[in-house]
């Protein structure tokens, strides 16, 4: 199933509680906390009920990026089922794990990712 997106202002938005509540009800992972005073347009961070610190930027119907200090499988799997499909990749920057979905560009990206020097242990994961 989708994420919640509201296109009420004429911009698709996945709102901060929406994706609280899509994590609980669609990722089967309740507890996870984001901060309403992080969110930007494309942005949020939050906290997962093990305490693990994330952030989250997106772009509807093209790709998702969530980036921890310690990696929480569960995590993952829930913005998986959440947003439908699974991500492509992961790799370190700034000691963040990061993971990514690309639902139409995911080699171009990998490629790109690949020249970036900032980046260590890229590997696919799809």
């Amino acid at each position: 199933m989708p994420e919640t997106i509201d296109s009420s202002h004429g911009v698709d938005r996945w709102l901060w509680h929406s994706i609280m509540k899509d994590l609980e009800e669609q990722g089967d992972l309740p507890g996870v906390v984001i901060d309403p005073l992080s969110v930007k347009a494309s942005f949020c961070a939050g906290v997962t009920p093990s305490n693990v610190a994330f952030g989250v930027t997106w772009c509807y119907e093209e790709f998702l990026i969530v980036s921890m200090l310690v990696e929480v499988p569960e995590l993952i799997e829930a913005f998986s089922k959440v947003v439908g499909y699974r991500p492509f990749c992961r790799y370190v920057e700034n000691r963040q794990i990061t993971f990514e979905w690309d639902k139409t560009q995911s080699a171009d990206r990998f490629l790109a990712l690949s020249f970036n020097p900032k980046i260590t242990s890229l590997t696919r994961v799809d």
